[in-house]
């Protein structure tokens, strides 16, 4: 049995853009709104690439931008649910994973924080052992000139 695999042609930027008939940085800022509403474009490399699906996409969105009193926000969100683009999540689990992301990082922040004191605190007594040995040290050094200082004395006499 024969199978015929068909490879979708895959764009860059600037091709969609020549497609469109607009420019590059309107295709990334038009690639900006929809990931500010969830919608994501495949990057291969680290670069963005569309399909034919996304450049029907972006011709939907500049067709209803060019609406009269039509911003280009409302226009995304027009394009996202006519494409079933967004998956339907409720401003609970927006906010539940918004928190989340939060508190994760604030726990690690605190972690870190009591892993710092205690190593200063480790640091500071290692200090004070440190000086008290020093200053015993100079302590005995003192005692042993004054010694041979009253021997010399004595001796000398």
């Amino acid at each position: 049995m024969l199978r015929v695999i068909t490879i979708e042609k895959e764009y860059t930027t600037d091709e969609v853009a020549d497609i469109l008939g607009l420019s590059p940085s309107t295709v990334r800022k038009y690639n900006f709104y929809f990931a500010k509403n969830g919608v994501h474009f495949t990057k291969k490399q680290g670069r963005l690439v569309y399909t034919n699906d996304d450049i029907s996409i972006f011709h939907e969105l500049k067709k209803i931008h060019a609406a009269p009193k039509m911003t280009l926000e409302k226009a995304i969100i027009t394009v996202s649910k006519k494409f079933n683009l967004v998956p339907d999540t409720s401003d609970n689990i927006s906010n539940k994973k918004h928190t989340i992301t939060q508190e994760q990082p604030e726990a690690q922040i605190k972690e870190v924080q009591s892993y710092i004191d205690a190593k200063f605190e480790e640091r500071e007594r290692q200090l004070i052992s440190m000086a008290r040995e020093i200053r015993a040290l100079k302590k005995a050094q003192q005692q042993k000139k004054s010694f041979y200082n009253w021997l010399k004395i004595l001796l000398d006499k």
